[in-house]
């Protein structure tokens, strides 16, 4: 019963992860209420644990621990860090701590892959499948999750909350076996352009995500109505199937252009009617986010990493660049986002087009 338990485990770990992660989103505005602090001093804590995510995901590796162990020392990180989080007094500690939440949360990924052909065996591909998109979906319920508690148990009781599963979580992973093989890989040099795309769509994903508890909050929502908002991340995960579907009939470039202009649309839409034009410039940004890691995944390990740490570093800094729009009307936020999506066009077809001629 532990190993199959222990199966389960490893797949739903970025659930719980990556729930916890996202989890403040919506309570942005009320956490800056608590640290009597001005609007947007949240974001470098919004950053924080996206870099740390980077830099993790390259000394996790290096530590030669079980993946069992790794998976149990990073649930366990997530979930200590966020705690603590949860009652610091001032953004500057809030976003030290969220820095150690993602250093922690960067063992689940690589060590999450590590196990699937031991525990899953001819099943590991389908096990992947149902992994990432528990990654995606843990982000949105927790969102909703968080803005849900926090109507009852206020900010700090909702992220406490949120992370006592992760308890559990670490008591079934630590006794799985298995590491990673290191090697030695190397970037393709014609990845510059897939790079940038990345770094782009996890930006433009979160700058706006980021914004929307400002503007809704302003409109009347309430913080459950807040945290309900953010089920529009689903609409993502159904943009990631249907980009991969039509790439595998028409290619990845039409497939790319379509989720552009899904985005653009999205984008347009987010002023008179937010839910629709955020859960469709989601489906946009993460069909977009598919085709770009099938790309780099065509040219190697060493692109396939660099393509994951550029997508959190764009993350990073769109934690930097909200705050900035905060005190501007909305359309100051739409028209980044639109010149955004611009420089993605610009830089589709030679981003994508290496995958396409991998393939011959």
């Amino acid at each position: 019963m532990r190993a199959a338990l222990a199966r389960w485990a490893v797949v739903g770990a970025g659930f719980f992860i990556f729930g916890n992660l996202y989890a403040p989103q919506p309570l942005l505005p009320e956490l800056e209420r608590g640290w009597n602090a001005a609007a947007g001093a949240a974001g470098l804590g919004m950053s924080a644990p996206m870099l740390g995510l980077v830099l993790g995901s390259l000394l996790w590796p290096r530590t030669g621990l079980r993946s069992g162990a790794m998976l149990a020392l990073g649930a366990l990180g997530v979930a200590l860090f966020g705690a603590l989080g949860a009652w610091a007094g001032d953004p500057a500690l809030w976003a030290v701590l969220r820095l150690g939440q993602g250093l922690a949360a960067a063992a689940v990924p690589g060590a999450s892959f590590a196990l699937l052909p031991r525990l899953f065996g001819s099943r590991a591909a389908a096990a992947a499948g149902w992994l990432v998109a528990a990654n995606t979906v843990g982000g949105a319920l927790g969102r909703a999750g968080a803005g849900v508690l926090a109507e009852g148990l206020g900010p700090a009781g909702a992220l406490v909350g949120l992370a006592l599963p992760l308890g559990f979580l670490a008591w079934a992973l630590g006794p799985l076996a298995g590491g990673f093989e290191r090697r030695e890989v190397a970037l393709d040099v014609r990845a510059a352009p897939l790079l940038l795309l990345a770094a782009g769509l996890l930006f433009a994903n979160l700058f706006v995500a980021n914004l929307m508890p400002y503007r809704l909050e302003a409109a009347g929502y309430g913080l459950a109505a807040l945290g309900a908002f953010y089920l529009a991340y689903l609409g993502g995960t159904a943009g990631a199937l249907a980009a991969g579907a039509l790439a595998g009939r028409l290619g990845p470039l039409a497939a790319g252009a379509a989720a552009l202009a899904a985005a653009a649309l999205g984008t347009a839409l987010l002023a008179p009617w937010p839910l629709a034009g955020f859960a469709l410039l989601l489906a946009g940004l993460f069909g977009l986010h598919a085709l770009g890691g099938a790309a780099a995944g065509r040219l190697g390990a060493g692109t396939s990493g660099a393509y994951v740490s550029a997508y959190y570093l764009g993350g990073a800094l769109a934690g930097l660049a909200y705050p900035l729009f905060l005190p501007r009307p909305f359309g100051w936020a739409q028209g980044f986002v639109g010149a955004l999506l611009l420089v993605t066009a610009l830089l589709l077809a030679p981003a994508l087009a290496p995958a396409r001629g991998r393939d011959g």
